[in-house]
C-alpha cells in the first residue's frame, strides 16, 4: 500500500451524501457524515467506483481510473425514478460483437425498445458483448449502444477478454468489471466470473462480501455473472438475500429454482443459441416485493407476432379446438423420440397428403424441439416454461379428439420427449431428475437424480429396451429398471462435463448403445447395453463433433451429423464406412432413415436425400423463405428444419417458417403442405391415418388423411 486514496461523494449542488458506499475492489468503505471516504490504494488498484443507490444517478461516471484521475470526488445527480418500488429492466447476453455487427445491434435494440416501450428502466448486458475482445469491436459496440434510449449495465464474459490477459481492453473502455449498484428496492451485484475462472478466489471474493454485508439484511439482491454456475459457487452466498442470478454463456434457456433464488440463463441476442433457441432477451419487472421474468424471442413482427417461450392466455390444459370432422386413427405406436430404438424416424405405413387439421390441444406450456409420442390411443407431449415453474411437466391428450386426459407437473423444464414402454412413461428434466410415470394417469412411479441439479443441463430425451431405461447427461450416464428405478449401471467417466447445448441422444441397435457428443473430448461412443462396458471410442477432434441423435441401420451402420461431413460407422467395429462433406451449420435436427435412403437437413434450410449405402445424394429440397430462429449460430440464412419424419412414401419436414411439408420418398417432389401459421421447432410423430406436432404456440396439433 503506497497512499490513500480520499474524496467526496457529494449532488451537483455540493450536498454532501452520507453512507454511499465506494470500493477500490477490495474494500469497501461507506461516506461519513460529510460525505468523506477513504481507501487504501494497492499496486493493482485501478479503479475507485462508487455503489450509486436508489434515487440518483452518477453524474460524472460511477467509476474513477486512477490510471488517469485528477480529482476523487464523486458527483451523483437526484434521479426520482430510480427509487420506485415497482419497475422494469431487460437483459440481453451473448453479443459477440465484431466490427460488422453495429447495424445489426442496432436494429435489435430498436425492436426492443419498440416492444418494451416505456415500461423497462434500464438494460443488463451480460457478457460477451465483443466475439474477441478487441478495441474496435468495443468501439463497434459503444457506438450500438449510444443509440439505446436506455443506460446499460455491462458484465464482462470469457470473449471479452481474448485479445490480451486480465481485460484490459474492456477496462479501457467499459471502467471495472465487477462493481454493484442499487435500483428501487433491490441491489444488484455485477459480478467477473472470467476473473474467477483464471485465479481462482481473489480480492473480488473480498469485495463482494463486503459489499453484501453492508445492505440491510432483508434487501433483496440480483447477481449478474456471465458463467451459469451452480451450487458451488452460490452456495458460499446462502445467508443473503439472493432472489436472482442472471447469465448467459451457454446460448441456451434454463431456470433452475433453488430455495429463495431463481437461477436465469438466458439465450443470446446476437444469434441462435446452441439447444436451438431463437436469438432472445429477457423483460424482468420487480413489483409486490417479487420479480418476474418474461422471455421474448426476436422475431420480425412482419413474419410472425412472436415465438412464445410461456404459453399465452388461451393456452390452458383441457382447451380444444375442433376444425374438422375427420379424426386421427392411431395404428402402430410412436413410443420413442423418432420412433423408435433405433431413431430412424421411419413408419412403414401412415398418413397419407392430403392432411387436414382436425383439432389443436392446449399444454398449458411451452413447446420447443420436443415431439410429441403416440402410444395407447394417447398424446404425450412434454413442456416447459422457463420464466416461471407453472407450465413444466408432461400431458396427455386423446389422439382422435384431443380430449385432455391427464397433466403431470415437474419442477423444471422438459426439453424432449419422454420414452413409453408397456404402459409406463419415463421423462428426464433439464435439472436431471428422471422419472417413471403411469400412462393411465400420469401418476409418479418412482424418481431418480442424475446429479447436483444447479450443474445440470438435460437436453436429451431417454431410451427405453426391454426392462430397462438409459438415460442421463454427458457426466451421469445411467441404466435404470424400468418397474423401479432402480439402477443397472452407472457411467460417470464418459466424458469431463456436460455441454448444456448438447442434444444427443442414446440410440440402440441389438446388445449396444451408441453415443454421440458434442464439444466434448470423445465424438462416438459404443456402450455394451447389458454392463455399460465401453466397446468402442472415437476421439477425432472438434470437426467429428456430432450435432444430433446418431441413426442406425437394422445392418448394423451408424449415420452421424457432423458440423461439415455426414458419416457412416460400422457399429461393431468402429470403421469408418463412407464420409460425405457437407455444410451443415451445427444443425441439431437427426436424419430419418427409411428404405435404403437417409434424409438429411442442413442449416441452409434444404433437405437432401442419400443413398445409405456410400452417400451418394439422390435429390435435394430447399424450403421457401429466411426463417434461421433455430438453428445455432446464425443470425440470416435458410429456413431452419426440424428433423424429418418418413410414413410409408412421404417424410414430413416441420418448419420455422410455420409449414408442415410433405415430399415423394423417391423424388424429393413437395406433394403437400400447410401453414399453421406459427413457428414449428420440434418434429411430428406418425401413427395410423394422424399426425400430430407440437407449435411454438404451445398447442399440440393433430392431422389425419383426407382419404380415409
Amino acid at each position: 500500500m503506497s497512499r490513500l486514496i480520499q474524496g467526496y461523494i457529494r449532488t451537483a449542488n455540493s450536498n454532501h451524501l452520507a453512507g454511499v458506499s465506494v470500493s477500490n475492489g477490495r474494500e469497501v468503505s461507506q461516506a461519513d457524515n460529510r460525505g468523506r471516504y477513504e481507501l487504501p490504494c494497492y499496486s493493482e488498484t485501478r479503479f475507485v467506483f462508487v455503489t450509486v443507490p436508489a434515487g440518483y444517478v452518477a453524474a460524472n461516471g460511477f467509476y474513477i481510473d486512477l490510471n488517469t484521475a485528477d480529482h476523487f470526488d464523486f458527483v451523483l445527480r437526484h434521479h426520482p425514478e430510480s427509487k420506485n418500488a415497482s419497475f422494469s429492466f431487460v437483459q440481453i447476453t451473448d453479443l459477440h460483437m465484431t466490427v460488422n455487427d453495429r447495424a445489426s445491434l442496432e436494429q435489435d435494440l430498436a425492436q426492443i425498445h419498440r416492444e418494451v416501450g416505456d415500461k423497462a428502466h434500464f438494460i443488463v448486458a451480460s457478457g460477451d458483448l465483443t466475439d474477441g475482445g478487441k478495441p474496435e469491436e468495443y468501439k463497434t459496440y459503444l457506438g450500438a449502444i449510444a443509440q439505446s434510449k436506455l443506460p446499460v449495465y455491462h458484465a464482462v464474459g470469457n470473449h471479452d477478454d481474448r485479445a490480451e490477459k486480465w481485460g484490459t481492453n474492456f477496462m479501457d473502455v467499459l471502467g471495472p468489471m465487477y462493481y454493484s449498484f442499487d435500483y428501487g428496492p433491490l441491489h444488484f451485484v455485477v459480478y467477473d466470473g472470467r476473473r474467477r475462472r483464471r485465479t481462482g478466489n481473489t480480492d473480488q471474493e473480498c469485495w463482494m462480501r463486503a459489499d453484501l454485508e453492508l445492505q440491510p439484511p432483508n434487501k433483496p439482491v440480483i447477481i449478474i455473472n456471465h458463467y451459469p454456475w451452480g451450487s458451488e459457487f452460490y452456495d458460499q452466498w446462502k445467508a443473503f438475500p439472493i432472489i436472482a442470478t442472471l447469465s448467459g454463456h451457454w446460448h441456451s434457456t434454463r431456470l433452475f429454482v433453488d430455495g429463495q433464488t431463481a437461477h436465469y440463463n438466458t439465450p443470446s441476442l446476437g444469434f441462435g443459441g446452441g439447444d436451438q433457441s431463437p436469438r432472445a432477451y429477457r423483460l424482468f419487472t420487480f413489483e409486490g416485493g417479487r420479480l418476474k421474468s418474461e422471455s421474448r424471442a426476436l422475431v420480425s413482427s412482419e413474419i410472425f407476432s412472436g415465438i412464445t417461450f410461456h404459453p399465452p392466455a388461451d393456452n390452458v390444459v383441457g382447451v380444444l379446438h375442433r376444425f374438422e370432422e375427420t379424426h386421427p386413427e392411431p395404428g402402430a405406436d410412436w413410443p420413442l423420440f423418432h420412433g423408435n430404438a433405433r431413431r430412424t424416424g421411419s413408419a412403414v405405413v401412415g398418413p397419407r397428403p392430403p392432411l387436414s387439421v382436425t383439432w389443436r390441444a392446449g399444454t398449458g406450456g411451452s413447446i420447443h424441439i420436443a415431439a410429441p409420442l403416440v402410444a395407447e390411443g394417447l398424446v404425450f407431449q412434454s413442456t416447459k416454461n422457463e420464466d416461471t415453474l407453472s407450465g413444466n411437466g408432461l400431458v396427455a391428450c386423446d389422439a382422435r379428439d384431443g380430449t385432455s386426459r391427464w397433466r403431470h407437473p415437474t419442477n423444471a423444464a422438459i426439453k424432449r420427449a419422454p420414452a413409453y414402454c408397456d404402459g409406463r412413461l419415463f421423462l428426464v428434466t433439464a435439472t436431471g431428475v428422471v422419472q417413471g410415470l403411469t400412462a393411465e394417469n400420469g401418476e409418479r412411479q418412482w424418481s431418480y437424480e442424475l446429479g447436483d441439479a444447479s450443474q445440470l443441463w438435460v437436453y436429451t430425451t431417454p431410451l427405453v429396451v426391454r426392462d430397462r431405461v438409459y438415460i442421463g447427461a454427458n457426466s451421469h450416464f445411467v441404466a435404470l429398471y424400468q418397474e423401479t428405478g432402480d439402477v443397472v449401471w452407472r457411467r460417470n467417466d464418459l466424458v469431463s462435463g456436460d455441454f448444456p447445448p448438447c442434444t444427443d441422444s442414446p440410440s440402440v441397435c441389438g446388445e449396444y448403445i451408441v453415443m454421440g457428443f458434442y464439444g466434448q473430448s470423445r465424438n462416438l461412443t459404443v456402450l455394451d447395453a447389458a454392463t455399460g462396458r465401453t466397446v468402442w471410442a472415437k476421439a477425432e477432434g472438434k470437426a467429428y463433433d456430432i450435432y444430433s441423435t446418431p441413426v442406425i441401420d437394422e445392418d448394423g451402420t451408424i449415420y452421424t451429423v457432423s458440423a461439415n461431413a455426414i458419416r457412416a460407422y460400422n457399429l461393431e467395429a468402429g470403421a469408418l464406412e463412407w464420409e460425405v462433406p457437407f455444410m451443415l451449420n451445427r444443425v441439431r435436427a437427426t436424419p430419418a432413415l427409411a428404405e435404403g435412403r437417409l434424409f438429411v437437413c442442413m442449416g441452409s434450410g434444404t433437405l437432401h436425400a442419400l443413398e445409405a449405402r456410400c452417400g451418394k445424394e439422390l435429390w435435394k429440397w430447399s424450403a421457401c423463405g429466411n426463417a434461421p430462429y433455430f438453428t445455432p449460430y446464425a443470425r440470416e440464412g435458410g429456413v431452419t428444419l426440424a428433423s424429418p419424419v418418413v410414413a410409408g412414401n412421404y417424410v414430413y419436414v416441420a418448419a420455422a417458417n410455420g409449414y408442415l411439408y410433405a415430399l415423394d420418398t423417391a423424388t424429393g417432389t413437395c406433394v403437400w403442405e400447410h401453414n399453421l401459421r406459427i413457428p414449428l421447432a420440434a418434429p411430428p410423430a406418425v401413427s395410423g391415418n394422424g399426425l400430430w406436432v407440437g407449435g411454438c404456440d404451445g398447442f399440440v396439433y393433430a392431422f389425419a388423411s383426407l382419404d380415409t
